[in-house]
């Protein structure tokens, strides 16, 4: 399978997606998204395409990790966004070219179904939409959601911020009453104060995990917030290597590896996150809030580690509809109708495993070009504390 070409297209609402097509007309499909800068992610794919042509689509970690020793300046979210965009495609094609699921090729299912969490609860809206929000996600079928925590707070809240997560998170339980699980997503919006003030306001409401309590850039305090509560602590969505991953795991900072299967490199990576877990006895839930080709990627790797045991799900989330257009929920635009009806959720909030070769999904990419057609303008939310300083959104 020598690889002739790989193609690159931006499209609603904020997702770059990928072709690798060999010279025997084979395709594989990835994602290389970094959410708001899509363009500089391109860009790098445009690059490594030079070193990726004319060879064997089926050395998968010749390649891929070639091409990360091979430069000398290398990682980052651009970086590995665009390298695991291409390492997605490669599995694609490999799972094609055998016949089987990716998860196959990785060692096979440990499970039948995965269960899913759904976005819902808004960004930061008022108490009463955030609870009208979530029980309308519930009323789909959804079993497990997660919201925003809290508004952007400063590094010693004296605005309001915590009074207002917490009655966010009162209406949201009542409405979604005590069977359904919660999860709250500090989004690295709190200063290490804050996160661990919030990390004890929040535990009334009998939360499933707290992620992201403080941004990456502190995951040396996660230790300390960790011991403060009862709550499982995940992170993970913006750290771009394994080894970074095995820092926390080394300074027992988090029970939930959440890494992004398009940031930190793609699947093989994911899986060398999900045996870190197992090791070590805690948790995979793959971040993944992209597209469909992203998340079945995820999905292959969750179905086949033990410490795999849920997997967001961003069909329906508000950021999809960032400059879609059309009847079709902008989640299922890009795939055949005849593979919308595997994403339907059991009574319980879980999906199938997915069986057909590959991803397991046929992307339309004759309806990807024309949506690339219309430039993509989704870009991170700007937030202000109330006296003026950028927040982290």
């Amino acid at each position: 399978m020598i690889i002739e070409r790989i193609d690159t297209a931006q499209v609603a609402p904020r997702w770059g997606l990928l072709r690798v097509v060999t010279r025997d007309g084979a395709e594989g499909f990835g994602e290389y998204t970094v959410e708001g800068q899509i363009g500089s992610a391109e860009a790098a794919v445009q690059q490594f395409a030079e070193e990726f042509t004319g060879r064997d689509a089926s050395e998968i970690k010749r390649l891929v990790r070639g091409a990360y020793d091979r430069n000398f300046y290398h990682g980052g979210a651009h970086y590995m966004s665009a390298l695991g965009g291409i390492e997605i495609a490669l599995w694609d094609l490999a799972g094609k070219a055998a016949g089987q699921p990716i998860h196959k090729l990785l060692g096979g299912k440990v499970r039948d179904r995965v269960k899913v969490y759904r976005w819902a609860g808004g960004n930061n809206n008022a108490p009463g939409a955030a609870a009208e929000e979530a029980a309308k996600v519930v009323a789909e079928g959804a079993r497990a959601i997660k919201m925003n925590a809290c508004p952007p707070l400063a590094a010693i809240d004296t605005y309001g911020g915590i009074q207002a997560a917490v009655a966010r998170a009162a209406a949201v339980r009542e409405a979604v009453g005590p069977e359904v699980e919660i999860a709250f997503d500090f989004h690295g919006r709190c200063n290490v104060p804050m996160a661990r003030k919030l990390a004890k306001e929040l535990e009334f409401a009998k939360p499933l995990f707290y992620e992201e309590p403080v941004r990456p850039d502190y995951n040396r305090w996660l230790p300390e917030i960790a011991g403060i509560t009862h709550v499982p602590i995940a992170t993970g969505e913006r750290m771009c290597t394994v080894a970074e991953f095995s820092d926390v795991v080394a300074a027992r900072g988090a029970h939930i590896l959440q890494p992004d299967i398009v940031h930190i490199g793609g699947i093989s990576n994911t899986a060398e996150v999900g045996a870190l877990a197992e090791a070590n006895g805690i948790a995979l839930a793959p971040h993944c809030p992209l597209s469909p080709i992203a998340f079945m990627a995820c999905l292959h790797v969750v179905v086949q580690c033990r410490a795999g045991w849920i997997l967001e799900w961003s069909k329906g989330i508000h950021y999809n509809a960032s400059g879609a257009t059309g009847d079709v929920d902008p989640w299922l635009r890009y795939l055949d109708e005849r593979d919308w009806p595997m994403f339907e959720v059991d009574a319980d909030g879980h999906l199938t495993v997915p069986e057909g070769p590959g991803l397991g999904i046929r992307v339309n990419w004759a309806e990807v070009e024309k949506a690339a057609k219309t430039k993509v303008a989704w870009r991170d939310e700007l937030m202000y504390l109330p006296d003026g300083t950028v927040s982290n959104w």
